[in-house]
């Protein structure tokens, strides 16, 4: 029995070769790695669904195992995840991290098979058949439904290839689609390898439109290296323990500790730096309520005892509660974003977060099905803001708007792009990292949040609990990083561009998705009408 396991296994891992090369190449040229095989990566797994002998089952399957090896490489932080943040035991752990890998990433075999089918009912050649995968990858990753959503245009942003600049013309999802066609012309290279004179032609062609972006996105990107004001932050990364976390969440002890660990910090944090004009600490940094209407309780009362003397205003995650009128309603608690001064006033109204964690943040479907949250009492429940919104700070002659993002937010290139049309100066970002592990996931959601300033041209500060802290400037400098897992604090100085203009991408970039469509369904009328004329 056991050999005949053996064989089988053995036949299938021959079968799908070609998958498993384009899941390692994919898998380990995405962050943390370096990317080697970043414009061919794909070409393996596609080259071989275009064979004539390759149904549409086989083309599918073929891609579900490429999507499978790439999820477990580049996402294996998963299973650390489950077990650190929902206490569930390695073994269900992993098993959480195998059903993840088994579906999270379905668009990249529906994009292969149906590229197959539409090959094969149309009689449509190899060429037009890889930019038809590319194309149809490129829009479905768009759409497939996703926690932690990443595309490859980010890795040019984490290797510093300069065409990332040219994110704020078509975006790191446009970005993207471009990596993507260059695989489909890599594939096509591969095939024509017969007609020697062809694949040259082609390939030197290549390395010209791939020079082409890296020089056109160094000098679209120094164009941005203007700069007419400034502030001072320093951030403060106190590197508060999961468990500390949530019992301070649950009301179970810590909020103290934890209160006195940041304002301790800070304050040691101004000796270093006496220019600082504003602190920033991370997502739920301070543990409790923060309303200006709920001032007056014990912690709040420490913080401004602690840091009355510096007196210097503070952007901070806490939490937040409407004001009462009905005690028989029950008032929801929400994760927030604060402005306040040093007493711990408000200096404008609080931004809540609006893009939740499912079951991290909120159960899935209870808002229309209540009766889920009393089946399940142990799943966070909290309120959903109105977001993107930005807070308004008087400094010095000027008004700076904060463009706030908590956590995942910062991923969702729309939510961004509705902060720049609220008028926001400079995006900062908190996050609490804690839960996913090291190295992998920290780096990734990183420089998936620095894209975003690239995306709209403006400065963003980055805040987290454990790591990794930084800033980067419209121009796409990203100055010093913190360490991950250790207290630490640093000074950034903002520089950025009053009343900055929006990005083509802000205005009309971000409708590309459009033209893809367009050029998909000419493609697939061109293949039409030519299957029609073979057959008359």
């Amino acid at each position: 029995m056991m050999k005949r396991w053996f064989q089988f296994f053995k036949q299938k891992a021959y079968d799908f070769r070609w998958a498993i090369l384009s899941g390692v190449l994919v898998g380990t040229s995405y962050i943390p790695f370096p990317p080697w095989a970043l414009i061919f990566c794909y070409a393996p797994l596609w080259v071989s669904v275009t064979d004539e002998k390759t149904s549409v089952k086989d083309a599918f399957f073929a891609g579900w195992v490429t999507q499978f090896i790439l999820t477990l490489i580049g996402f294996h932080w998963i299973a650390y995840t489950a077990h650190e943040f929902g206490q569930i035991p390695w073994v269900l752990s992993i098993v959480a991290l195998l059903l993840f890998c088994a579906f999270m990433h379905l668009y990249i075999p529906a994009a292969t098979a149906i590229a197959v089918w539409m090959k094969r009912k149309f009689k449509i050649s190899a060429g037009i058949t890889l930019v038809m995968i590319a194309l149809l990858h490129s829009l479905l990753e768009r759409v497939w439904p996703a926690i932690f959503d990443w595309n490859l245009g980010y890795t040019l942003i984490w290797a510093k290839i300069p065409a990332y600049h040219l994110a704020d013309v078509v975006g790191f999802l446009g970005l993207s689609t471009i990596i993507l066609l260059l695989n489909a012309w890599i594939a096509y290279i591969w095939l024509q390898q017969s007609v020697l004179k062809k694949a040259f032609t082609h390939l030197g062609a290549l390395v010209v439109v791939v020079a082409a972006l890296v020089i056109s996105g160094n000098i679209h990107g120094q164009g941005w290296n203007k700069f007419d004001g400034e502030v001072h932050a320093t951030v403060i990364q106190a590197n508060i323990g999961n468990l500390e976390k949530v019992y301070a969440e649950q009301g179970r002890g810590y909020q103290e500790s934890i209160t006195r660990r940041f304002t301790t910090l800070s304050q040691e944090a101004f000796v270093k730096f006496p220019n600082t004009d504003i602190f920033i600490w991370p997502e739920t940094a301070f543990p409790d309520y923060l309303d200006q209407h709920l001032l007056g309780r014990k912690h709040t009362n420490i913080l401004a005892e602690a840091m009355g003397a510096i007196g210097r205003p503070i952007i901070t995650g806490a939490y937040s509660k409407d004001e009462k009128t009905d005690v028989k309603v029950d008032q929801s608690t929400y994760n927030a974003l604060f402005l306040v001064d040093a007493q711990g006033n408000n200096l404008d109204k609080p931004y809540r977060k609006t893009e939740l964690l499912a079951f991290g943040e909120y159960l899935p479907l209870s808002e229309r099905f209540p009766i889920l949250l009393k089946w399940l009492p142990f799943v966070s429940n909290f309120g959903r803001g109105h977001g993107p919104d930005v807070m308004k700070w008087k400094f010095n002659d000027d008004v700076i708007a904060w463009g706030g993002q908590v956590c995942y937010e910062g991923l969702d290139a729309a939510f961004t792009r509705g902060l720049e049309e609220k008028g926001a100066d400079i995006l900062v970002n908190v996050t609490n990292d804690s839960w996913f592990g090291y190295p992998f996931e920290p780096r990734q959601h990183l420089y998936m949040t620095l894209a975003r300033a690239i995306e709209v041209r403006r400065p963003l500060i980055r805040s987290t609990n454990t790591g990794i802290s930084t800033a980067i400037l419209a121009n796409g400098d990203v100055l010093q990083k913190s360490p991950l897992h250790e207290e630490w604090s640093g000074e950034f100085v903002l520089k950025y561009l009053k009343n900055a203009p929006s990005t083509f991408y802000v205005k009309m970039g971000h409708w590309d998705w459009a033209v893809y469509i367009a050029v998909l369904v000419l493609l697939a009328l061109v293949g039409a009408v030519n299957a029609r004329s073979r057959r008359s």
